[in-house]
């Protein structure tokens, strides 16, 4: 028994062919389109956000201090005034203003692409060693859509913070307390997806990959529960995720690339009898790139 279960974890652990499927390619899409879009939005908010970065709980980010405002001061640390609706527009309370609706707006879009790839990544995993699909995809799909419902509430209420002529306490609940829910239901789901890698035996990536992953996974999980708490360790659980969305976008179209003829590496070959040939000016290099010899009908 115990022969047979290192022979089962050395299979599991080997070299096998990539699994080239268009649910992986269009998995391995969406992970680019995260990335992209959220660099995109971060130097918006680089350039855009001119305010001091001195907000509560520790918070470096001025979105998360936003959404996590617990109280009129809080928010108002954020946005620089008592009545965002009347600022000027010129001002660095009404740029700051300006940067963050236009990142609340462009927020809706960044919804639809994390949490499609959280329910395609799990769809992706779901598979048991015979070949069956899992349940847990679809309880990732649940909390995916959670997410995104609760993310929605908090932008509605962004927006209506940002359009106030007077903030008050009720003004910062109707943004923190969507965004709370929002926090631990997309840590559920990041837990989740660490459990089912755990489980998985998609041949997408190895065992010790999977592994690894599911680690990361719980580490970022746990890490938004513990933000719960102390509001700064969420910056750090989205570093985390950010980092795992990096890995995907290469294990997922890396062996895409990789088959590419684009990007296809040249063979070098080694021309057989080289020193008659060159005798009967037939060859002029000892070694050709496989394209090459093709091309200069050297093969033959």
């Amino acid at each position: 028994m115990v022969v047979e279960s290192k022979q089962t974890i050395k299979d599991a652990c080997a070299a096998t062919e990539p699994v080239l499927s268009g649910r992986r390619f269009a998995t391995g899409l969406l992970a680019v389109a995260i990335l992209v879009f959220a660099l995109i939005m971060r130097s918006q908010l680089t350039h855009g956000y001119l305010l001091e970065h001195n907000f509560h709980g520790g918070i470096d980010s001025p979105v998360l201090a936003l959404e996590l405002a617990g109280d009129e001061r809080e928010l108002r640390m954020v946005l620089g005034t008592e009545d965002p609706a009347d600022v000027g527009p010129k001002t660095n309370p009404g740029l700051a203003i300006a940067c963050l609706r236009t990142n609340t707006f462009e927020d809706f879009f960044f919804i639809l692409l994390y949490t499609s790839f959280l329910w395609a990544f799990a769809g992706l995993f779901a598979i048991r060693a015979d070949g069956s699909p899992m349940a847990h995809r679809w309880a990732i799909a649940c909390l995916a859509v959670l997410t995104a419902l609760f993310d929605c509430a908090e932008n509605v209420g962004i927006l209506r913070a940002l359009g106030a002529t007077h903030l008050s306490d009720s003004t910062a609940q109707a943004i923190c307390w969507p965004s709370r829910c929002k926090w631990t239901v997309f840590g559920l789901a990041l837990l989740l997806t660490g459990w089912l890698l755990t489980r998985s035996a998609s041949p997408i990536y190895s065992l010790p990959s999977r592994r690894l992953l599911a680690l990361a996974y719980g580490v970022a999980g746990a890490l938004l529960m513990i933000g719960l708490m102390r509001p700064h360790v969420i910056e750090i659980a989205i570093s985390v995720f950010a980092i795992l969305i990096v890995i995907h976008v290469i294990g997922l179209l890396g062996p895409f690339v990789e088959r590419s003829r684009l990007l296809r590496p040249e063979i070098p070959v080694y021309v057989e009898d080289f020193c008659n040939r060159k005798r009967q000016m037939r060859a002029d290099v000892a070694v050709y790139s496989e394209t090459t010899l093709g091309k200069r009908g050297e093969t033959q």
